[in-house]
This record gives structure tokens, C-alpha cells and sequence, in this order.
């Protein structure tokens, strides 16, 4: 009887210990997700495979490896066609050369959108307070924001190392994924042009080759078929598209990369050399980040893509601070706001992306800054800070802080059109800025 109850105590806890493991097991995924991978780091809004897809398959990523998958189709379509039958070494190397550079174009452009940019965590800190006057504070994240990074109205989180948001990657263009981001926009427009020179020598054999058959009296259809010239010409069209668009974009990345400045870091500095030609007694400002083009290039461009620190901590130039751009981000904020136009509304907008009741001008010649719309109603105060042609940008002054004894948490910020104010509002306004 004595083993017989050994033996049940020795069950029982080893039952005890399988429950504990699995009771474990089970709260493991929340220690992976704080992992200190870099391709893991700080990805809260995409952390699960099942949003990453749907990051992924959205329209603009869909587009886009779809574009390269037709383009790929086209140019194997013509290798096999005209130089498979007669050499066959040279059509393998060509068919070889596609598929791979087509793979390593859409390798590039799904990890891109696949790893995001990298966020800020939420409620961030810096680790000794008494550098966060020196920073930005989010009231979207409700925490600071480390240096070199921004928040994304699209994404709804603050950045890592933000540079752009992309539609086409259905994210924004960050610390994770910039690597992946500058292999696609150099690859793509070396895989379309070689598209290009292989639709327009098809294009090219088969128009002279039917020819010459039609003026020896043979039927010319032998060669000639009319969809497969307009699926070429199609082809020829989007890769020369694609050749000036991403092309050019690549230029700007590079050029970006070798200088380590993203889009709004550039901004910010073109501001800064503005605000100290007005100012006399302003020091110069020195870009903290520009370690010289090889370092700067190796720290975004490597061979894998993969990124090179957390996103948080950045080498310095010798002689400059952390937070000596933070601090020229702060002195810009504080004059913006100081010159700040107070508008009274007049006219109602809901906020439309297509305002045809307020007239051409303003429905077709639109802000390109990839900022909201806001929607205004009569009697409200806005505080415009600039203007692009037919809209004013601004910020909503709330009332609420009148009514209830406190305002909204986030501020609300966007593009309406001048028409919503007074013309005799719009003329001072312009006198404003002339002084």
C-alpha cells in the first residue's frame, strides 16, 4: 500500500509540473514580444502574422508586386519567343538573370512592407528626466519622442528614424525597413529598363520580320499578332513609368542616405538655416547626424537590409549634442505658434477630399503633403500657420476649455479651404506675412 501511494504522490506531481509548463508555454508570447530583435523591435500596431498580412495584401502592396509580377510574365514571355528557339545558352542566361532580379525586387518590396518602420513604445521616457525638456512630447502616443523621430497621422503611432509614409508599402518608411526600402527603388528601375530593352527588341523583330514577310508575298500573321504587341506595348509603357518614378525616387534616397538626413530631417534643417537668416545673433546649425558619406550610407545600405542599432541611440558628429536637433524642433514649434493667425470661420467644411462647392481652384489644385482635411464649422477658431494656394493649414481652437473647464487631449490639425474665411480675413492675413 505504501509504493502504491509513492507512486500516486510521484504522478500527481509530475502532473503538477506539465501544468506549470504549459501554464508557462502559454505566457510566453508575451516575452517574445518584447524581444530585443531588431526586426522585432517596438512593432505593437503589426506584432501578429495575421496583421501583418493584412498590412501586406492591401491595395497599394498588392499593386505593386502585381506590376512587377506583369512585368516579369512579359519580359520571360519574350525571351521564350524570340531567343529560346535559336540560342538556347543565351535565352537561359537572360531567363536566369529575370527571375532573379525579379525575386530580389519583390523580396525587397514585401519585407519592406512586411517589417514596418519600427514605433516608439507607448508612454516613452527618456532614462534620465532631466532630458525631457530637450524633447518632443506626443499627446497621440502620450509619451516623448526620442530623437530623430516623428508621428505618422496614417499609421497613428511616432516613428523610428521616419522618413516618408508610402501608400505603396501601406506603411511608412522607417528605422526597420528603410534598408529594404532603398534595395527596391534601386533594383526596380534596373529590372524595368532591362524590361524595356527586351519588349522593344520584340516589338522591333517581329514588326521587320512581318514586314518582310508581307513584301515576299508569305503570310505575315506567322509572326504578327496584334494582342501580343498591345500586352508589350502595355508592358514597355508601366516599366518606363515605373524607370522615371521610382527612379527618381531612388536619386532622393540616396542623396538622403549619403548625407544620413531623412525627408523631414531635411525640412527641418532648411528651416533652421531660414529662422537664422532672420535672426542675427543665432549660431549656426550643425547637423548632428553627418558622420561622412561612407558612414552614413553604411548605416542605412547594407547587403541583407537588415537595420543597424535600436533606433534610439545615434553616433554623433564629433562636437555636437543628442538633442541639438530636438531643440532646434522645439525653437521652430514655439515661433510657429507665436505666428499663428487666429481665423473666424465662416463656412462650413465637412472635410471632403473633393470640395466642388468651393470652386476649381481649391478642388484641383489640392495640398500634396499627404496631411488630413479637417473638417470647420461656423464660429470656430482656427490658427492658421501656413496656406497652399487655395487651403489653409491649422489648428483647431477648441472651445471646450471655456464650456467644461478642460480641452480635447489631442489637438485637431488639417488642410480647409481659404473660402471657409472672409476675403477681408485673407487680406490681412496677407499683410500678416508681408511684415
Amino acid at each position: 500500500m505504501d509504493v502504491r501511494c509513492i507512486q500516486q504522490r510521484r504522478s500527481t506531481t509530475r502532473l503538477r509540473k506539465c501544468a506549470l509548463l504549459k501554464c508557462r508555454v502559454r505566457k510566453l508570447p508575451k516575452i517574445v514580444v518584447m524581444s530585443t530583435d531588431p526586426l522585432l523591435l517596438n512593432d505593437s500596431v503589426c506584432r501578429t502574422f495575421s496583421s501583418k498580412c493584412r498590412r501586406l495584401f492591401h491595395l497599394g502592396p498588392i499593386f505593386g508586386m502585381g506590376l512587377v509580377i506583369f512585368l516579369t510574365l512579359a519580359s520571360l514571355s519574350v525571351i521564350t519567343s524570340t531567343f529560346l528557339p535559336s540560342r538556347k545558352i543565351f535565352a537561359s542566361v537572360n531567363a536566369f538573370f529575370c527571375v532573379f532580379l525579379s525575386f530580389y525586387i519583390l523580396r525587397s518590396y514585401a519585407l519592406a512592407a512586411w517589417f514596418g518602420p519600427g514605433f516608439v513604445e507607448f508612454r516613452w521616457q527618456p532614462s534620465n528626466p532631466k532630458d525631457k525638456p530637450f524633447l518632443q512630447f506626443c499627446l497621440a502616443c502620450d509619451g516623448f519622442k526620442p530623437p530623430r523621430s516623428h508621428h505618422c497621422h496614417s499609421c497613428g503611432r511616432c516613428v523610428l528614424k521616419m522618413d516618408h509614409h508610402c501608400p505603396w508599402i501601406n506603411s511608412c518608411v522607417g528605422h526597420l525597413n528603410h534598408g529594404y526600402f532603398l534595395h527596391f527603388v534601386l533594383s526596380a528601375p534596373l529590372g524595368c529598363l532591362y524590361c524595356c530593352i527586351l519588349c522593344s527588341y520584340r516589338i522591333y523583330f517581329v514588326i521587320t520580320r512581318s514586314y518582310a514577310l508581307y513584301r515576299f508575298g508569305y503570310d505575315y500573321r506567322i509572326l504578327f499578332n496584334f494582342y501580343e504587341i498591345a500586352i508589350l506595348l502595355i508592358a514597355l509603357g508601366l516599366a518606363f513609368g515605373v524607370i522615371l518614378a521610382v527612379g527618381g525616387l531612388g536619386f532622393c534616397q540616396v542623396k538622403g542616405a549619403l548625407r544620413n538626413r531623412t525627408v523631414i530631417e531635411d525640412w527641418i534643417m532648411t528651416k533652421a538655416s531660414d529662422r537664422r537668416d532672420s535672426e542675427s545673433n543665432a549660431k549656426p546649425m550643425v547637423y548632428p547626424y553627418d558622420l561622412g558619406w561612407r558612414r552614413n550610407l553604411l548605416q542605412v545600405l547594407s547587403w541583407s537590409g537588415n537595420p543597424i542599432g535600436d533606433g534610439y541611440l545615434w553616433p554623433l558628429k564629433p562636437g555636437c549634442g543628442t538633442y541639438d536637433l530636438t531643440i532646434e524642433q522645439l525653437k521652430q514649434k514655439d515661433l510657429k505658434n507665436k505666428s499663428a493667425i487666429p481665423f473666424q470661420i465662416e463656412r462650413a467644411y465637412s472635410g471632403s477630399t473633393l470640395p466642388i462647392s468651393f470652386g476649381c481652384r481649391t478642388c484641383c489644385c489640392p495640398p500634396c503633403s499627404g496631411e488630413n482635411r479637417m473638417a470647420v464649422a461656423v464660429g470656430q477658431t482656427v490658427l492658421v500657420t501656413r496656406g497652399h494656394k487655395g487651403w489653409y493649414y491649422g489648428q483647431l481652437a477648441s472651445t471646450a476649455e471655456k464650456d467644461d473647464g478642460h480641452s480635447p487631449k489631442i489637438p485637431i490639425k488639417g488642410w480647409f479651404p481659404k473660402a471657409c474665411v472672409s476675403v477681408a480675413a485673407n487680406h490681412n492675413a496677407g499683410k500678416a506675412k508681408q511684415s
